[in-house]
């Protein structure tokens, strides 16, 4: 039978390929050999010496995968009738040994007998792509600022150890380790050496913990080791390498107090997700100052309660498209029996061990009605505590507090850190729905800090979610955190969940964040926490 051909004379190889889309043309005939219209432009995608390119069917399958060449030959045959187009993307092994990614387009012109007899198509170098694709996927599951596998990675390695170490009858535990004293390095040194300390920590444990066992970053300062065996000898080891040897600073070397908990994996679907919330409770019911004992730690929050020495301080959150201010966060202040009015970190942290922070969180609110009050362009967002969360009671009752706001409620916007929604996403789901219920916006703060999907935020239907300032922080000259900033924007955007920016410090990452597409942007460019709200119209972003 004649071949069937095509009513427009001389088919042209070039022009099928511009209509692909792709960059090298060639025709393919009976002999399944890729002949190439101009050989020079494949040779440059394989990193070929000029007038080395071999294109025969045999040579090229041997620069293949043996599934590629299966699946390409069935894309071939399958070219039955005239018009006929495949694609496909496969590897192909370059000059140098390293694969190369490219996109094969196929269209037949020519058919007898419904085999292709003549085939134009077009080879187009998409190694870019996949590269970046691949960054991506490695973004969405590490930390930014240690590149440790983040918490959602971690959960999935510890289940898996957690199943394996059953089936072999071998014990496995989960070790949370956290540094004690680097918010007091913070404060007294600044967020620059605390950042690079934990990124030494990091560094430390990376060359400790050996495969099979797994070692994560969980979010804020705590990290999580699953490993197979009892934890008490690989925990005194850990001990040692973190804390013994102190840490290299532009302030001189500065050490780590280290505090480690462990808790037995075994083959429960659930298994990591429980040690975790188990570990997070006991080093948060053992995290008092050891400085301060219990009974002068709850003495000191008593009295502060107790005394009105409890205040807010009002960071503006701006629009990142027009500068102009959208809202403020409120954050806790405590005036010391000095005079002085300091951050209540410290305290917020010794009423969490003490199970008194629901006491800190109801006065906060408290605070804020007055100011909700005042004006009806007030906007305030508050942070919810774990101590509040985890107490069906406690978090009844500040919902409470909440429907009392009547109206004002569309107002504000409730905050919870992304560690706490991940311990236990079931329950920070139904704190959220409740909170949204009444008409208040919710948010999860610190996002991306150990948790970079989305499984979480599709659970607890969060309005915001606020990126963590760390990998906020000198984003005008890091492409990667751009990269990795503009996929957590588009993704946000897919479920119709806005971004704040947090920690933005300079006009220059304030131009990248706002070309990126961040809806808000809060830090000390735009201003530090302040007593009072200040509702005038903030300038334009530089």
């Amino acid at each position: 039978m004649n071949p069937r051909l095509r009513d427009d004379p001389a088919p042209d190889p070039v022009a099928t390929a511009f209509r692909l889309g792709a960059l090298s043309p060639f025709h393919i005939g009976a002999d399944g050999a890729l002949n190439f219209v101009d050989p020079s432009l494949t040779e440059q995608i394989l990193r070929l010496r000029v007038g080395s390119l071999q294109s025969g069917s045999k040579h090229w399958e041997a620069r293949m995968s043996a599934p590629d060449v299966r699946t390409r030959r069935s894309m071939v045959s399958s070219l039955s009738w005239v018009g006929a187009q495949g694609a496909m993307d496969y590897a192909l092994r370059d000059g140098r040994g390293e694969q190369r990614w490219v996109r094969e387009t196929l269209e037949a012109m020519e058919v007898s007998d419904g085999r292709p007899q003549l085939i134009h198509g077009a080879l187009q170098d998409i190694t870019a792509e996949y590269e970046g694709r691949d960054r991506l996927l490695w973004d969405a599951r590490h930390d930014a600022a240690t590149g440790l596998p983040n918490s959602a990675s971690f959960i999935e390695s510890a289940n898996t150890l957690g199943a394996l170490a059953a089936r072999v009858s071998a014990p496995a535990s989960l070790l949370r380790v956290r540094p004690t004293n680097l918010e007091d390095l913070r404060e007294v040194y600044g967020s620059e050496v605390g950042d690079r300390i934990l990124s030494l920590m990091a560094r430390r444990m990376e060359d400790d913990v050996r495969a099979p066992d797994a070692l994560g970053r969980l979010g804020g300062a705590d990290f999580g080791v699953a490993m197979i065996g009892q934890p008490e000898g690989p925990s005194a080891r850990l001990q040692a390498v973190l804390s013994e040897t102190p840490y290299a600073t532009p302030f001189g070397p500065l050490y780590l107090d280290i505090a480690i908990t462990a808790r037995a994996l075994n083959d429960m679907a659930d298994s990591a997700e429980v040690a975790l919330r188990d570990t997070r409770a006991d080093l948060d019911g053992s995290a008092v100052s050891a400085a301060t004992a219990p009974d002068a730690a709850r003495n000191t929050v008593l009295a502060a309660l107790d005394e009105d020495r409890i205040s807010l301080a009002f960071q503006p959150i701006v629009d990142a498209q027009t500068g102009q201010l959208h809202h403020h966060e409120c954050l806790l202040r405590i005036r010391c029996e000095d005079g002085r009015v300091i951050s209540a970190w410290e305290m917020i942290r010794d009423a969490e061990a003490l199970g008194l922070v629901h006491s800190l969180d109801r006065r906060a609110l408290a605070l804020a009605v007055p100011h909700l009050r005042s004006s009806p362009e007030t906007r305030l967002a508050l942070n919810v505590s774990a101590g509040t969360l985890g107490n069906a009671n406690h978090a009844d009752s500040y919902i409470a507090a909440l429907h009392e706001l009547g109206e004002m409620a569309a107002r504000v916007t409730i905050e919870m850190t992304e560690t706490l929604a991940v311990d236990d996403p079931a329950q920070a789901s139904r704190f959220s729905a409740a909170v949204r219920s009444i008409g208040c916006q919710f948010a999860i703060d610190d996002f991306g800090s150990g948790y970079t999907t989305f499984r979480n935020l599709m659970a607890v239907e969060a309005d915001t979610i606020k990126i963590d300032g760390a990998l906020i922080r000198g984003i005008a000259t890091d492409e990667n955190k751009q990269t990795f900033m503009r996929m957590m924007v588009d993704l946000a955007h897919t479920f119709s969940v806005k971004t704040v920016a947090e920690m933005v410090e300079t006009s220059a990452d304030a131009a990248v964040l706002r070309r990126i597409g961040a809806d808000y942007l809060q830090g000390y460019h735009f201003g530090h926490p302040a007593p009072a709200p200040n509702w005038s119209r903030l300038g334009q972003l530089a």
